[in-house]
């Protein structure tokens, strides 16, 4: 994946890892920033993790590098990633799990170095194709909308050529009202169905200016999603995202779950209908074959619709997943009579012809023939690597998914290092992993080996440049009853979230492990806190996770109950947030298909899958909701565990050293 862009170096001759650290120093080019949104202040562990960075670049190396909260590792990664681009000639890339961090670096941090670093360069923000409006296919599907699109879609069309005209990035996120998922694969760039130079577009075309740019940017801004998407894609020969010779992984505790979704199968009824429907649909008559007057390939279409309706009723009754279970682990091939299959290679042929059939008369619909035709191989594939587990060393299991509780087929890797250390790390010189929580009782080593970064990886735990033992208090429940007994357990942890809610007059997140005792713990606390004068945000209600997120930062006496997503990637500053309660230690639970086989595939190798697996991954969770409270120099707070095991179990002692000292007290509930 090394391209390099133009020739050309820097002025600046010194050795990398004196320039970056320069920028971070006293007449740095940072040294007299001071805006509304940003405060330079000299942060030893800024400017190890700089010098540390330009050594792996400049050597080729793979790095991991925990940086606290409060380190500016943004920064401290792109000094010297955008100087050793410049340098070299190549392109690098920073990708990242969430949004806000994207924004962040487009919308803040970039600039801000773009002004101030010396060398110019150019940095681009990178989206998927689907993601940009393909002009082509709108006029096609305004043209034709009576014969292609069932009742309603036609103002949907018409708000999106509003906003085609007015728009210059021309991506789907620039639209205030988000349309509708039948509406805009209508209108995308899909794969598959481009036209190229014949587009009447083509000058026009927003995919072709958001590729010129990445292609003669410095530094690609992307997410894990698109990274690793681009990955599976490159394992088939067909990639979107330009080749680059450095890489930096921010975010990086989230790695291995991006990864294991989308190097897997998901294969829902939903993905084959939308599809199908496309083609024809036997009720209206619209559709692509349809509009073609295409009877026998249409005919095959209205055969496949039952087909794939029968196929996913047919798949979870020989899996034995039942109507009432919500998973199921198919530990082998599915003998499954269906003729989904052949239907999808008999409609192959037939859109084949028509391709054919149609050259020199309708390229247009020639190219939405193309890509309906490739969607449809690809449905088909992942169809037969799932009923034959044609993929080795991966998991396959159905889930009921959605208020309709469709069942769904998955796969993952059990482990994603193999996959990784080929596609990733052995392909790109220089991969720097960085996250505020890596390590596992100080250590690295398990983040290094868990995602295939090899034992020439370099490791480095910086600390956090705040003052926890001035700034927050730790206490502890010491006779908190074993979650084991759930009756007695949801008692403690109702009356411990009660008593600490009131203590700091809300301003405290509450987070849950389990959707049950959320639910449980918001019913039986909900009039006891309104008595209090206190309101209660329980995740899974009528607000988005956003609302919830905004009504909290701007109303005092607030108590938030969260799950998963609140544990991580939550920036709550000053005393809106003053009190985090953990209501237990988040071990997964071993049932989900992935986790266990991951426990098993330790166990068969004969290890701990306790002690390798569990317990650090654990850590790791318990780090992300510790970290929380303390997010600036000012915050002040407290963090309240209800789990006794962190007193009286051995594996408490790793917990422990894995998070920043601090005072500890204990009280009884």
């Amino acid at each position: 994946m090394i391209a390099p862009i133009r020739d050309g170096h820097a002025a600046d001759e010194r050795p990398l890892r004196e320039q970056a650290a320069a920028a971070f120093g006293p007449g740095g080019i940072l040294a007299d920033v001071a805006t509304g949104d940003f405060s330079y202040e000299a942060r030893p562990q800024q400017v190890a993790m700089a010098r540390a960075a330009a050594d792996a670049l400049e050597a080729g190396r793979h790095l991991v590098v925990e940086a606290g909260t409060g380190v500016g590792k943004s920064l401290a990664y792109l000094v010297p990633l955008i100087l050793h681009a410049k340098r070299t000639a190549t392109r690098a890339m920073v990708s990242t799990h969430t949004i806000s961090l994207q924004e962040q670096l487009v919308g803040k941090d970039l600039p801000l170095l773009q002004e101030r670093l010396g060398p110019a360069f150019r940095a681009v923000l990178v989206k998927g194709r689907a993601n940009y409006l393909c002009l082509r296919r709108l006029a096609r599907a305004r043209s034709h909308q009576r014969e292609l699109f069932g009742e309603g879609i036609g103002e949907e069309l018409e708000r999106i050529r509003v906003w085609a005209d007015a728009t210059e990035d021309g991506s789907v996120q620039e639209m205030r009202r988000q349309p509708s998922a039948e509406a805009w694969s209508a209108v995308c760039a899909e794969h598959g169905n481009c036209m190229g130079t014949k587009c009447p577009e083509r000058k026009r075309c927003f995919l072709f200016r958001a590729r010129a740019k990445m292609h003669d940017a410095d530094l690609l801004v992307a997410n894990h999603h698109l990274l690793f998407s681009d990955l599976a894609l490159r394992r088939e020969g067909a990639g979107f995202l330009p080749d680059v010779a450095s890489v930096v992984m921010d975010e990086a505790h989230t790695v291995e779950d991006a990864a294991s979704e989308h190097l897997g199968i998901r294969l829902s009824p939903h993905a084959f209908e939308h599809w199908l429907r496309r083609l024809f649909s036997p009720d209206t008559g619209k559709g692509l074959l349809g509009f073609l007057r295409a009877g026998p390939a249409a005919q095959t279409v209205t055969r496949l619709w039952d087909a794939v309706s029968a196929l996913f009723h047919e798949v979870p009754r020989a899996a034995g997943l039942g109507a009432r279970d919500s998973q199921k682990v198919v530990p082998g091939p599915l003998a499954v009579s269906s003729e989904v299959p052949e239907l999808l290679r008999e409609l192959s042929g037939r859109l084949g012809l028509l391709i054919e059939e149609l050259e020199d008369r309708d390229e247009e619909s020639r190219a939405e023939l193309r890509g309906l035709r490739g969607q449809g191989l690809g449905l088909g594939g992942m169809l037969e690597a799932f009923l034959g587990q044609a993929i080795p060393d991966h998991v396959y299991w159905i889930e009921r998914e959605g208020k309709r509780r469709q069942p769904v087929l998955h796969s993952a890797p059990i482990e994603v290092a193999p996959v990784l250390r080929e596609a990733l790390f052995g392909q790109i010189p220089s991969v720097i992993l960085t996250s505020a929580t890596l390590a596992v009782g100080g250590r690295l080593e398990y983040c290094r080996d868990r995602l295939g970064a090899g034992e020439a990886c370099e490791l480095l735990c910086l600390g956090s440049p705040f003052d926890h033992a001035r700034q927050m208090r730790l206490h502890v429940a010491s006779n908190a009853p074993d979650p084991k007994d759930k009756e007695a357990f949801a008692a403690a942890v109702a009356k411990g979230v009660l008593r600490w809610s009131l203590k700091t007059r809300g301003r405290a997140f509450a987070l849950f492990t389990s959707d049950e005792l959320l639910k449980r713990t918001a019913e039986t606390l909900r009039a006891p806190l309104e008595e209090a004068g206190l309101t209660l945000l329980a995740q899974g209600g009528d607000l988005t996770r956003r609302a919830m997120l905004e009504n909290f930062r701007r109303n005092a006496g607030f108590v938030l109950f969260g799950l998963d997503s609140f544990w991580m990637g939550v920036d709550v500053r000053g005393e809106a947030l003053s009190n985090v309660i953990l209501t237990r230690l988040p071990f997964a639970v071993p049932d989900h298909p992935v986790v266990a086989a991951r426990l098993k595939r330790i166990k068969e190798k004969g290890g701990d899958p306790f002690k390798e697996y569990s317990l650090p991954e654990a850590v790791l969770k318990f780090r992300q909701g510790f970290g929380r409270l303390i997010r600036s120099q000012t915050d002040e707070g407290i963090v309240v565990v209800l789990d006794s095991r962190l007193l009286n179990k051995w594996y408490g002692r790793v917990f422990l050293r894995s998070i920043p000292e601090c005072p500890v007290d204990t009280f009884e509930l």
